[in-house]
């Protein structure tokens, strides 16, 4: 008998886990599931994607010590770019310079010559001009004159043969007149001993090789004007008799502009050239297998990061295919094994998630986002305790904020994990980053101000800087180490704390949130919509103060969202200000607009303050969460005033119940459930003719219990007990403002005291 008992109990074991193994199987085959699997697929394949960049990362970092030797894996070579530079760059500067003939020196020579005759005639005394004046003796001059006077022509014609034949000896000679700036750079370049010249007329575009001593500036100091000097004196004493010829030679020499100007291309070109052409055989360095790249207890300089970045390349391509298949085999697997445990983590704790694909898709695409950029940076040289570890606070606190702090904590310390291992890095920096995630997590409960989120980040960079230190000084790292870590640290946890405030309305739009900052910015009674109802609803709007102080209070009884009940209530009803007048608080006047219509009309227009105050928040652009109050605050409850009018009208059983209920839908979260009961509280109790404590008390249980029997809380996260805590709540509040008051005597009554005492006294 024993046996077959326990025989039956394996059996009955054995049909639980076989039944609960198909109810899994089912769950698995429904649509939402499907389609969350996909997307966690997706989210696995992009990862490892982004995990393959990790054969990219060095093994150390720049300005990083290390405590043993690194050695070189296999032998290649390292060009030093460096020096690459250097070399080109040398070979740019020692090209030679070119230059154009410039047109038109020679012409305007001539002219000036030609025109002599006549500036020295046709001027009396000293009036001559300072440029022919200096050049000229007073026999030049008075020769000159004669010269305009009767041999004017053949003058001329020796002006062109002398300018005819000293541009023939420039050319032959290779003679070049230059600006004095360019003159002064041929000289500062010693390397370089000639400058190129196109023919000019003769070969367009051949360029011949000048010698840079003969070339002058158009402004020549006095060596270059005596050598100049003798040239032109031996050609101008062929064409001008003595002393003419001396001073036509001086003239020459004044007023002769430059001969050749700068080719900015052509030079260009000729240094782009030289940089081509020049030998960087010394920038190239061998190094073998084994070399020593960087000495144990050296810094890594950005030289040696450049050599270690080569030495990676090289060790990356001499892996054979099967070995590199296997590692990305192994990264995948670890990447998948992480993915699951986040999926399994999410559905576990947010299983709207899982019916909800655009916040599935979002939580993926962050999660995405923020493993690509650690990647990256791990690349590049940028402060891996700032740009490895930032990226998954970042995502903590978006998450936070989104969701809840449990739910951000296991995401990020999950992602955290992921980061780690993709970068090869190892349990001190996952314990620095997991702190900063922990604090965060820990600390952001409520953004109801600006600065929480800066506060909060403060908090991070501490507590980062802490485990930065306290992680240095276990492995025995250098003061200076420890302090840049503690630095990189606290600036990561500082930094992610004013990113999320500037992108927080990207973050609320985003996930489809209403943080308590925007609570509060909607709880101003300056908002344009709350301003219309006090003007044109003034008794709903009393209303709605009467039922967000109820409804705080008694959230806060039960640990809800306070803010939201608060905010919830002020707009619950903002739908009666189409028709305010047929709401009973805004009828002043005391006339019922309901009078002289049908209970049907009446129940349309109190059914419509629903629907028109949904619409209207979304004119007005307010948060999905306010509009689930403004849509559940009745629920399905039944308008029990024209309901039973319709029964007199029309006879007991002719009405259906259903036709005068609310639409809906009901509440489904505590938060509209405390509103719907705050309001009904509310308005019950301004109702009552004397309000004192026990008839309060009974009142507030009778509501409750009436929508508690009718089902209106079934879809809200509420318990009894929590049910208890708000009725206790909404008394203790209705007490307080219906509180007993003395009875303050009229004037007429102290008068008549006033003389009875009189009289007694007398």
């Amino acid at each position: 008998m024993f046996r077959l008992g326990k025989y039956r109990a394996r059996r009955a074991e054995i049909r639980r886990s076989r039944a609960e193994a198909e109810q899994w199987w089912q769950v698995m085959r429904l649509p939402e599931v499907r389609a969350s699997l996909v997307i966690v697929v997706a989210f696995w394949a992009v990862a490892t994607t982004i995990s393959m960049l990790r054969e990219q990362i060095v093994r150390c970092r720049p300005d990083e010590y290390v405590n043993e030797d690194v050695c070189s894996r296999v032998s290649f070579s390292y060009t030093n770019p460096e020096r690459v530079a250097e070399i080109r760059q040398a070979a740019r500067d020692a090209a030679s310079r070119v230059y154009r003939v410039k047109g038109g020196a020679f012409d305007a020579l001539e002219r000036r010559l030609v025109s002599l005759p006549e500036d020295v005639g046709g001027v009396v005394g000293q009036g001559l001009p300072k440029e022919v004046a200096e050049p000229m003796d007073s026999g030049s001059i008075t020769l000159l004159k004669e010269i305009r006077r009767s041999s004017l022509e053949d003058y001329k014609k020796g002006v062109a043969s002398y300018v005819n034949q000293l541009r023939g000896a420039c050319r032959e000679l290779k003679l070049v007149v230059l600006p004095v700036e360019e003159r002064e750079k041929e000289l500062q370049t010693p390397a370089r001993m000639a400058v190129k010249v196109p023919r000019g007329t003769e070969a367009a575009g051949e360029l011949v090789r000048m010698d840079v001593g003969r070339t002058y500036a158009d402004k020549p100091t006095e060596p270059q004007r005596a050598e100049l000097l003798g040239l032109m004196n031996g050609i101008a004493e062929q064409y001008f008799m003595s002393p003419l010829s001396a001073n036509v030679a001086g003239f020459t020499i004044a007023a002769l502009a430059p001969t050749h100007e700068l080719d900015p291309e052509l030079t260009a070109g000729e240094q782009n050239d030289a940089a081509r052409h020049a030998s960087v055989e010394s920038a190239t360095r061998k190094v073998p297998e084994k070399a020593v790249l960087v000495s144990r207890g050296g810094m890594v300089t950005q030289a040696a990061w450049k050599l270690l970045v080569e030495e990676q390349k090289a060790y990356v391509g001499s892996l054979g295919w099967g070995r590199r298949v296997q590692g990305y085999g192994g990264m995948a697997g670890v990447v998948a094994l992480i993915s699951a445990g986040l999926a399994v983590y999410v559905a576990m704790y947010q299983p709207r998630v899982v019916k909800n694909h655009a916040r599935a898709v979002g939580i993926s695409g962050l999660l995405a986002a923020t493993l690509v950029v650690p990647v990256l940076a791990a690349i590049g040289t940028g402060p891996l305790l700032v740009f490895g570890t930032g990226p998954t606070i970042l995502s903590a606190m978006i998450l936070a904020i989104a969701y809840d702090r449990r739910f951000a904590l296991g995401i990020a310390s999950l992602h955290g994990v992921m980061v780690t291992a993709v970068l090869g890095q190892g349990i001190g920096f996952f314990l620095i980053m997991w702190m900063g995630v922990t604090t965060c997590c820990v600390l952001l409960d409520e953004v109801r101000t600006r600065s929480k989120l800066v506060e909060v980040g403060g908090a991070t960079a501490a507590a980062m800087a802490l485990a930065a230190g306290a992680i240095g000084g276990m492995q025995m790292d250098g003061l200076g180490v420890i302090w840049r870590n503690c630095l990189h640290g606290g600036a990561a946890g500082l930094g992610v704390g004013f990113v999320v405030l500037g992108i927080l309305p990207f973050i609320e739009k985003t996930f489809r949130i209403t943080t308590s900052m925007t609570l509060l910015e909607l709880a101003d009674v300056s908002n344009p919509l709350l301003k219309r109802l006090s003007l044109e609803a003034p008794g709903t709007y009393s209303h709605s103060l009467g039922v967000a102080t109820l409804a705080e209070a008694a959230a806060e009884a039960i640990d809800a969202n306070s803010l939201l009940c608060r905010v919830g209530s002020y707009y619950h009803d903002i739908g009666k200000i189409n028709k305010s007048d047929y709401f009973c608080e805004n009828q002043i006047d005391g006339q019922n607009r309901h009078l002289n219509l049908s209970p049907n009309v009446s129940l349309l227009i109190i059914l419509g303050h629903v629907k028109d105050g949904a619409e209207m928040a979304k004119e007005y652009n307010l948060p999905g969460v306010i509009v689930h109050f403004i849509q559940q605050h009745h629920g399905t409850m039944l308008v029990e005033y024209f309901y039973h009018q319709a029964c007199n009208q029309r006879g007991e059983g002719e009405v259906s119940e259903e036709e005068y209920r609310y639409p809906g839908p009901r509440p489904r979260t505590r938060e509209t459930a405390v509103v719907m009961i705050a309001d009904a509280v509310e308005s019950a109790t301004r109702a009552m003719v004397e309000p004192h404590a026990s008839r309060i008390e009974a009142l507030v249980h009778e509501l409750i219990m009436k929508r508690l029997l009718d089902g209106q809380f079934d879809e809200a996260d509420v318990t009894f007990q929590e049910l208890s805590l708000i009725e206790k709540s909404l008394v203790k509040t209705l007490l307080s403002v219906y509180h007993g008051r003395l009875a303050y005597p009229s004037t007429v009554q102290m008068t008549h005291g006033v003389e009875a005492g009189a009289v007694k006294m007398a």
